[in-house]
């Protein structure tokens, strides 16, 4: 069990064989349930034994969803089916459904116990430590938040078994970033541990990087939990990979997108002389087959969105573009660069020569 402090209150990651026992460890009594309507297909029968349907809704796990002008119903059907301060949310999906009632649970009667089980590799091996909500408001991603951890997390290798391989490599996408962030032996391990993925060792790889990933982000989201600091630096890859996920209208996959963010802060870090173009491109050749095809959909997207998602990214000060650079396996620093003279050109170039190379 891995604990988290937080000023809020310390919480616990706990992990269950199968989602039958982590959801009978949680209070039935007082639970009501917020639920990704995806999971009902692989796991209806446990959803209808170890929960309380009529306290249950069901969420389709959409970014359109989990806009703030579509909570309002969410708020009204928790109530309705008799919902109160005394209450449990348990919530049970991947990040969509996490950022929906992380938020949810900050302020309704002013906050509200809320435990997760996270069901998508994604969430288990990164968004479900660090107590963040992220809304979407109209068309900018992510502009509205709180923090505010669960009080548990279940986490169940079980559920990742159902996931197709593309949310397999989108969860890796953030692995990827935190073991860059961690050092150099720790990403070489990685990377060899990925070219052995296979239908036969897929659950033992993951399961190792699940929890190899949360001892990685654990020091930061405790050391700065409000992200005002060195917390700062887990958005590697993420100026870029949250643009390139909202101009292609969510058809790149967050973890993917943060690859392909990754590999342009790499690139512009290069130009910058940050580090060797050696480093570039040695990363650039073992990340390929975890963002391909993606980088043929980005040459497509309007470079015009991208832009202006990157002009209104919530990292942003003043007139600065606040970026994530690289000097080097567990040397990230935070850069406010030229938008005209710097930026732009090297995002340009990066996605029409680089990518697909």
């Amino acid at each position: 069990m891995l604990t988290i402090k937080s000023r809020s209150h310390e919480y616990s990651v706990e992990e269950f064989q199968t989602l039958s026992c982590a959801l009978r460890s949680t209070d039935r009594s007082r639970a009501h349930y917020l639920i990704d309507r995806s999971i009902i297909q692989y796991y209806n029968e446990v959803i209808a034994s170890e929960t309380e349907l009529s306290r249950t809704v069901l969420i389709e796990a959409s970014e359109e969803n989990k806009a703030f002008e579509r909570l309002t119903p969410i708020f009204l059907e928790l109530l309705e089916k008799g919902l109160k301060r005394d209450g449990v949310l348990i919530v049970i999906g991947g990040g969509v459904l996490q950022d929906i009632g992380c938020f949810i649970a900050s302020v309704l009667f002013r906050g509200l116990r809320w435990e997760l089980v996270p069901t998508t590799l994604l969430a288990q091996a990164d968004s479900c430590i660090g107590s963040k909500s992220s809304i979407n408001v109209g068309p900018y991603k992510n502009q509205i938040g709180t923090f505010y951890p669960p009080y548990r997390v279940l986490l169940t290798p079980q559920v990742l078994q159902t996931l197709p391989f593309d949310e397999i490599r989108s969860g890796l996408g953030e692995v990827i970033k935190l073991q860059l962030l961690n050092n150099k032996d720790g990403f070489e391990e990685l990377i060899d541990d990925l070219n052995r993925l296979s239908s036969d060792t897929r659950f033992s790889i993951i399961s190792k990087w699940v929890q190899r990933s949360m001892e990685v982000k654990k020091p930061y989201i405790e050391q700065d939990e409000y992200d005002r600091g060195v917390r700062n630096l887990l958005n590697y890859g993420h100026t870029f990979g949250h643009a390139f996920e909202s101009a292609s209208h969510y058809g790149i996959p967050h973890g993917i997108a943060v690859i392909l963010g990754m590999l342009t802060a790499t690139f512009f870090s290069a130009r910058l002389g940050l580090i060797p173009e050696e480093y570039y491109f040695d990363l650039k050749q073992k990340l390929a087959p975890w963002h391909k095809p993606f980088g043929a959909k980005l040459l497509k997207v309007d470079r015009s969105a991208i832009f202006s998602a990157i002009k209104h990214d919530k990292k942003n000060t003043g007139n600065s573009i606040n970026c994530i650079l690289t000097k080097g396996f567990g040397c990230m620093e935070k850069h406010s660069v030229d938008f005209d003279g710097e930026l732009q050109p090297a995002v340009n170039i990066f996605i029409d020569q680089e990518i697909n190379l």
